[in-house]
């Protein structure tokens, strides 16, 4: 994931936007904790990937792989790992491997030999990239009409999954499935990680593609974010259950330990004030939790980590937490 990434109802679909339940009296879900710098050796902090069980922040950025100990009093960026041009990394957290591509080449960091780096496949101009869990597999995107993927603990290369059009973007999985886009087509496809079979996704409720995809790991829902929407889809029912209307095009991030989405936009009326504002998915829709205090450098973008969340800043990032159980889930 990276920090960038940003209502008509259809009929016959009841969905209630955005409905807030918070009281007043109630405590925020969240404080803001501590402060990260976003540049490291003068490069930007563009890609994250958080290990719950380490309570370990990985970043990427041209100068190399970081880490960051989110268990500590007062976590400061530390690394690199391995000193090369990383542009997206993925963390197998039960393989103890953080996956990553660079301009040419993808290759893993095994957590469990101090930081050693593996080369897997070079020659290659990646997009994006995703860990399957229960088959222990990374799928490639590329400019080609096809997936590569990759046995996750050998490295070795499988047959690749021909796609329906053009490329793959916007990789994201839940155990079992994989959902992506697919440049020149409209709609939702997922992958079924046993057979590989790539099938059209139909949604009951209306979605626009291209946009942003964000999984609950659990496999519950899938959110989509896009100009000036976040759209909240039970994935058991292939159906949008909750709709939010933003003032501008918003950043969102999935935080599995209070299973709350976390969404940050410009105010259309001030563009300096920054709206950060936790959600809850349910049948009933996308219900405002909290509606959090920006600090005062805060910006917009947001990547999850669990029982918390990162948020962007101006020239910083934002550690925000959260105590177990904090977030008032159903």
């Amino acid at each position: 994931m990276s920090l960038p990434r940003v209502a008509s109802v259809a009929a016959g679909v009841l969905i209630v936007a955005a409905s807030v339940a918070a009281r007043q009296d109630s405590p925020p879900p969240y404080r803001f904790v501590a402060t990260l710098p976003s540049v490291v050796d003068g490069g930007p902090l563009r890609t994250f990937a958080f290990d719950p069980g380490e309570k370990k922040l990985y970043v990427g950025c041209n100068r190399g792989l970081f880490w960051v100990d989110l268990s500590e009093p007062t976590p400061v960026v530390k690394g690199p790992l391995i000193k090369k041009n990383i542009l997206k990394i993925e963390i197998a957290p039960d393989l103890a491997r953080v996956f990553y591509f660079t301009a040419d080449e993808v290759g893993y960091v095994d957590l469990d030999r101090g930081g050693e780096d593996e080369f897997l496949i070079g020659d290659i101009l990646a997009r994006d990239l995703v860990y399957e869990p229960t088959r222990h597999e990374v799928y490639i995107a590329t400019r080609d009409p096809r997936l590569i993927v990759l046995d996750a603990r050998s490295g070795r290369s499988g047959d690749p999954i021909p796609l329906p059009g053009w490329y793959g973007v916007e990789l994201e999985s839940i155990p079992g499935r994989v959902f992506l886009s697919v440049g020149g087509k409209d709609g939702l496809y997922t992958i079924d990680a046993a057979t590989h079979r790539v099938t059209p996704w139909p949604v009951d409720g209306r979605i626009v593609t291209p946009a942003i995809i964000e999984a609950d790991p659990s496999g519950r829902y899938l959110f989509l974010s896009y100009y000036r929407e976040i759209v909240a889809i039970d994935i058991a029912r292939a159906s949008v259950v909750g709709r939010v209307v933003t003032a501008t095009t918003p950043s969102i991030a999935f935080d599995p330990g209070e299973r709350l989405l976390l969404a940050t936009w410009r105010d259309e009326a001030d563009p300096q004030a920054i709206k950060v504002v936790a959600f809850r998915a349910g049948d009933d829709g996308l219900t405002e939790v909290a509606n959090l205090k920006n600090p005062r450098v805060g910006s917009v973008g947001v990547e999850p980590t669990n029982h918390g969340f990162i948020q962007a800043g101006n020239l910083a990032l934002l550690v925000w937490s959260s105590a177990p159980g904090s977030g008032a889930r159903r």
